[in-house]
């Protein structure tokens, strides 16, 4: 009954269009009716002359019959509720137009899933929409074209086919300048780009496009492009300080959605600009009611990357999500997990208890998790210590991980996994775990490559260059410190190593996926001390004197909580 009523809705729509165009010929019709009961008149021969107009109107009819016929089309493909059925639709309706191959397309982007993804594309009446569709974009406009673009990225994953229609598009938009207005252009931006389209005329079209319509752009327009060229891996700074200048002037018109669209893709790219999360922050602690419990999960999950998320905020969203807590599901559930224990919100772990206990009932259990999702569950029960307490599901995680999939090739879930792998082998080895030789070598080879590229960043050059210079006294010692770079400390590298006094130091960066506090604690258990720098707490000190204030704050309160003494004892 809800797909019939929803079918009657879809043709009820478009009915007002049916009669508006219907309603001049019934009224001639009428006319016709009346006149034929009327006395004839009597018309000299000269007066007679043959009706040329009626084969216009007669042209006309059949334009608007083949108009509605197409709507029929249209709104049928829109109401099936089986992938097979559009499939068998369109191939004996072959002839349709553009827009009935869009909507079937869509359509079918939308009913592909689970088990019959591969099925329907491997399905040669789909490539046999795909290539009508392909022969008919030169004839496109810019709407159409940005609409069959959205279509094929409905597609989670991408095959030959769909590729090679996405490739033809490019082509075609590309030869379109000027034609796309904002919402049509970013579109086109984020779909090409999920289609892996990222040929350097694409790329520079779509950014040549985008500074063109910057003034136009709406915050939702402004995220896609955002997306679409971390998609694509490249970053023009002139584009994106463009854009965030551009959110940061409409801030006041962000809807829910786009502020958590916003600050998931600002933590994607690892983008440090305190002033727009600033706002985009108070914006959303002040309408916290606004958002679905699923936005909820989400925005915390981003702030926790960026680092912007303090236990205050944490209370603020647990209060929040507490009468609703049971509609997360799946990586929802994780993804909340994950954000407390990059806050360390050691005094919601109450929540967090609940939350795993959530997380293992969700539809599918343990085994129909994403590789993502499941590796931010073992490393925030690590990070909480709430392994001791939750052994069967820690092992039930770490078990489908190791057994039934594979390394990915994506460096953030392993380094993440890195951890996990270390307080394995240090905290918890008797749980008897033991992780495949494939695993710990993609890990470790994450962890060096990423460890390899910090040394020569800029930030970390500068704390080296102020700790140079840098001395001080704590519980009436002197201290001088002489930092190295990227050095080793038990099964870890650090940022910063001084080895007489054993101190080990981390920058705690906004493109790193995970806090450095489960680290560090493994650290102090092997005789290390660790002292980890915040990075907005090192952005607020803009001056190098102020910079030198806050390093010799930092290390004497270490040294004043650890004495020197301790360590050479």
């Amino acid at each position: 009954m809800a797909v019939a009523s929803a079918s009657s809705r879809r043709v009820a729509q478009a009915m007002p269009l049916r009669r508006l165009v219907l309603q001049w010929p019934q009224s001639f019709c009428r006319c016709t009716r009346a006149s034929a009961s009327a006395p004839a008149l009597a018309l000299p021969s000269s007066a007679w002359r043959p009706r040329e107009d009626l084969h216009v109107n007669r042209a006309v009819l059949v334009t608007r019959r083949g108009y509605l016929d197409s709507i029929d089309r249209t709104v049928t493909v829109r109401s099936m509720t089986d992938a097979l059925e559009v499939l068998d639709f369109m191939d004996k309706h072959s002839d349709s137009d553009t827009r009935t191959h869009e909507a079937a397309l869509r359509s079918l982007g939308r009913l592909a899933a689970g088990p019959k993804y591969q099925e329907v594309v491997g399905d040669a009446r789909f490539h046999a929409i795909l290539s009508s569709l392909a022969s008919r974009l030169d004839d496109c406009d810019a709407r159409t074209l940005s609409m069959i673009a959205d279509a094929s990225a409905r597609f989670r994953i991408s095959t030959p086919e769909l590729s090679d229609m996405a490739q033809r598009l490019a082509e075609v938009v590309t030869r379109r300048e000027d034609a796309f207005n904002p919402r049509s252009l970013a579109n086109v931006a984020i779909a090409l780009s999920i289609r892996g389209v990222r040929d350097v005329p694409t790329v520079e079209f779509i950014r040549n496009e985008a500074i063109k319509l910057m003034d136009d752009l709406e915050p939702a327009h402004c995220v896609m492009i955002l997306e679409a060229f971390r998609r694509w891996g490249v970053f023009d700074r002139q584009l994106v300080d463009m854009v965030v200048e551009r959110m940061s002037d409409e801030v006041d018109r962000f809807t829910a959605r786009d502020l958590v669209d916003a600050l998931a893709v600002i933590s994607r790219l690892g983008l440090a600009r305190g002033f727009l999360l600033r706002r985009l922050c108070t914006l959303a602690f002040e309408n916290l009611q606004q958002f679905t419990p699923r936005e909820l999960a989400k925005m915390a999950y981003a702030l926790a990357k960026l680092r912007f998320l303090a236990q205050s905020n944490i209370d603020e969203l647990a209060d929040t999500l507490a009468p609703d807590l049971h509609k997360l599901v799946g990586s929802q559930v994780s993804e909340l997990l994950y954000a407390l224990a990059m806050a360390d919100a050691k005094h919601q772990l109450d929540l967090a208890r609940t939350l795993v206990a959530q997380y293992v009932d969700s539809p599918g259990g343990v085994p129909a998790m994403s590789g993502g999702s499941l590796i931010d569950v073992a490393w925030s029960l690590a990070a909480l210590d709430l392994v001791d307490e939750h052994k069967p599901e820690f092992k039930a995680v770490l078990n489908e991980i190791f057994v039934n999939r594979t390394p990915p090739q994506n460096r953030i879930p392993l380094m993440k996994l890195f951890d996990v792998v270390n307080a394995l082998e240090l905290e918890y080895k008797d749980l008897g775990i033991s992780v495949p030789a494939a695993w710990k070598a993609a890990c470790d080879d994450a962890d060096r490559f990423e460890m390899d590229r910090l040394e020569t960043a800029r930030l970390h050059n500068e704390i080296v260059m102020r700790f140079d210079n840098l001395r001080g006294t704590a519980n009436g010692m002197k201290w001088q410190l002489r930092m190295q770079r990227n050095q080793t400390c038990g099964p870890y590298r650090v940022d910063m190593l001084d080895e007489e006094t054993k101190t080990a130091l981390d920058l705690e960066i906004i493109s790193w996926p995970t806090s450095r506090h489960l680290k560090h604690r493994m650290l102090e258990n092997l005789g290390y001390r660790v002292l980890r720098l915040q990075y907005w707490d090192w952005r607020r000190a803009r001056t190098e004197e102020d910079q030198n204030i806050f390093l010799e704050r930092e290390v004497t309160k270490l040294f004043e909580a650890q004495p020197l003494e301790a360590i050479a004892s």
